[in-house]
């Protein structure tokens, strides 16, 4: 039984034999700094040495923070935008999958008059599309009746009106709300930014490793019989 189960590993590596290709720039933000990434405030472009982004550096791993409050430390008025143009080349029988942590923090998280995010896919022309290739979003704070604040990731397998296109970007937009007070803010936290173009597809020399697999699959069950 154990002589069997010693053969399984390297014959399901056969199966599937992924290549992935890294497609964003600084994307987990390790060179501690913005590079590859470009900064709007109001659609106004990089306002320059502003409260609106930095880079968190916690015992030297990084993450983006963009933040909007009522004109104390960040200049925006309306929204800040970090961006990036996306490489969406693709081979055949390949899938482009996008990946982000995020995290939303702050005093100003009303989902009716906070402070708010969008995520999402940009033509160039300012149109937001979701993962679908529908207008929308990837990802926006919540509209639930409770606090939009909270944390968590997004792998999202895009659509494939997207493969080997240009002029997209990826857009992390953190937005000002309707609440006025000292004190109210909000950080949306960034990292881990990835695209990758995977193959999943199951190679020749795959096929006899599948037989070979269902034939040891029934001389184990005739052992344990």
């Amino acid at each position: 039984m154990k002589r069997y189960s010693k053969l399984l590993l390297p014959l399901c590596l056969l199966l599937t034999l992924p290549v992935q290709a890294a497609l964003i720039t600084n994307g987990d933000f390790q060179s501690c700094d913005l590079g590859g990434w470009n900064l709007d405030t109001d659609g106004l472009g990089d306002q320059g040495a502003t409260g609106d982004f930095a880079v968190e550096n916690n015992a030297g791993h990084c993450r983006a923070l963009l933040t909007v409050d009522d004109g104390q430390n960040a200049s925006a008025f309306f929204a800040n935008t970090l961006y990036q143009e996306l490489d969406l080349s693709v081979a055949a029988g390949q899938s482009l999958w996008l990946s982000f942590d995020w995290e939303f923090f702050g005093t100003d998280g009303d989902p009716l008059s906070g402070d708010f995010f969008n995520i999402s896919l940009n033509d160039g022309l300012g149109n937001l599309y979701g993962a679908d290739g529908q207008l929308g979003a990837l990802l926006q704070s919540s509209l639930e009746g409770q606090s939009s604040y909270g944390s968590g990731s997004l792998n999202i397998l895009l659509d494939s009106s997207f493969y080997n296109q240009s002029g997209w970007f990826l857009d992390f937009t953190l937005q000002e709300g309707f609440a006025i007070g000292d004190g109210l803010f909000s950080t949306l936290a960034i990292d881990n930014v990835s695209l990758r173009a995977v193959s999943v597809q199951v190679s020749e020399p795959a096929l006899p490793a599948l037989m070979l697999l269902g034939i040891l699959a029934l001389c184990m069950r005739r052992r344990i019989n």
